[in-house]
């Protein structure tokens, strides 16, 4: 943002014609969400308050009842927040008459995402009473970079930022201080190689076959399942990969869980495996395998994963086949190749890649530090999912629901990218169709979600993102 913002001012853009553009866009955006209330406008000393100069001037003119503080006397301010400043005719009080002042909204136009040190004094107290609060760029006491509170902050209702979302809007903790968030144009360009997950991005690549397609040209996917105690997460894998459209899904089972498997199966395929051999043969057949799903902390795992590794078959790997290099995260790093996609957990994401979320700028920054060191696409999963891969360039996926937080659920999400995989699908791509999905389907279902109702929701949305009518 700062460079398009700066390559606009050489250009000959005044800033303080867009910081006029922001004001403007910020009025509208209140006035329009919260038509109602006697407004109570909240100034820093900076760009984020010459913003709030503007918007109260123009909220004024839409008979807005306005009331303007500031954090500094108004002869202090400098450069661009003075003009928008002078733009306000009434009175701009002291910060601290804010506290006790009657109010319905207020507009937090304090500080910016910039912001580098905690709040304190009557600005931390005024971020504490709660209430009605639209904040500007990101709420005041926020880190707008690493998506952390840097100790009190505003709860925003609604939040108006400019040109493009910043990390503090769609990572946590700081998204769930910004309420639900509107991007406004203001005429600046930006552009990033971090983006937020929708249709948008992929939509058009959704892989559907064609009218003389068969089976086969579908892509066969793999899924190892663990012994017979453990079989449930590889069929949750295995079915939702059939339901995102792989052709062909085989389970590879060992020996004592083939009852177990066989008792549930039924489209899915199920092939016996005993020795690392056999594992290695029946690979040759797959396009894409999953690997790690309740298959145990073993030396059998560790195997399997290197031969599939070792392999022309694509990987995911997940759970235990990530696990199980925890003392020897380094072997697997050089085994991953670019086609692949690990998808961790938090916890497993550390035992593969150390502190690198703790040393790391945001959950984005470490995530692409690890898809550089792994040489792969990685997934890391929670509420603010990134996808990562080795150039640099993210996802973040914000459509999800906290009741995907069950049982199972992570190894549905495998399986739909495995199914997106063996369909021709390249990893990120597939990893950033199949958490979308993921989430949709949690949506749908909402409380009293168990993995096991993920897969079923698919033929719908599938349907609806092809246009076709069920």
């Amino acid at each position: 943002m700062r460079d398009a913002e700066q390559a606009l001012f050489s250009g000959g853009l005044d800033s303080f014609e867009l910081m006029q553009r922001a004001g403007n866009a910020v009025a509208e955006f209140l006035h329009a969400n919260w038509p109602e209330g006697r407004i109570q406008v909240l100034c820093g000393p900076g760009g984020n308050g010459g913003d709030g100069f503007v918007a109260a001037s123009q909220l004024a003119k839409l008979w807005r009842d306005v009331d303007v503080f500031c954090l500094v006397p108004r002869e202090d301010l400098k450069g661009d927040a003075a003009k928008a400043a002078a733009l306000w005719e009434k009175d701009i009080r002291p910060l601290e008459d804010a506290l006790e002042a009657p109010h319905d909204i207020v507009l937090d136009a304090l500080f910016g995402g910039g912001l580098s040190r905690a709040l304190e004094g009557t600005v931390a107290a005024l971020s504490q009473r709660g209430g009605r609060v639209v904040s500007i760029d990101v709420p005041s006491g926020i880190d707008g970079f690493t998506a952390e509170p840097l100790g009190p902050c505003f709860r925003a209702e609604g939040t108006i930022t400019f040109a493009a979302l910043r990390p503090a809007h769609v990572l946590l903790p700081a998204a769930a201080y910004c309420g639900g968030v509107f991007v406004a144009d203001i005429g600046v360009p930006v552009k990033s190689r971090l983006l937020e997950n929708s249709p948008l991005l992929w939509g058009k690549r959704l892989p559907q076959p064609g009218q003389s397609t068969h089976k086969h040209q579908r892509g066969h996917l793999a899924v190892v399942s663990g012994p017979a105690h453990a079989t449930g997460a590889a069929r949750l894998a295995a079915r939702a990969g059939l339901r995102a459209g792989a052709g062909l899904v085989t389970v590879l089972s060992p020996p004592d869980a083939i009852q177990v498997n066989a008792s549930h199966l039924t489209a899915v395929m199920l092939k016996e495996f005993s020795k690392r051999e056999d594992v290695c043969d029946a690979l040759e057949t797959a396009t894409v395998a999953i690997l790690g799903p309740a298959a145990g902390v073993s030396s059998t795992t560790r195997e399997n994963v290197e031969c599939l590794l070792g392999s022309e078959t694509k990987a995911v790997l997940d759970a235990d086949a990530l696990t199980v290099f925890g003392d020897d995260s380094e072997a697997l790093h050089k085994l991953l190749r670019p086609s692949d996609l690990i998808t961790p957990h938090i916890g497993e994401f550390t035992r593969i890649f150390g502190d690198l979320l703790e040393t790391s700028s945001n959950k984005v920054d470490a995530t692409r530090k690890a898809a550089e060191i792994a040489g792969c696409v990685v997934l890391l999963k929670g509420a603010d999912t990134v996808i990562a891969s080795p150039d640099g360039t993210a996802i973040v996926n914000t459509h999800a629901t906290r009741w995907l937080a069950t049982a199972g659920s992570g190894d549905v999400l495998a399986g739909i990218a495995g199914g997106m995989i063996a369909q021709g699908v390249d990893a990120f791509t597939a990893a950033a169709m199949a958490s979308w999905l993921h989430g949709e389907s949690g949506r749908r279902v909402g409380a009293g979600l168990i993995s096991e109702d993920l897969e079923k929701q698919l033929p719908e949305i599938l349907s609806a993102l092809h246009g076709e009518k069920r």
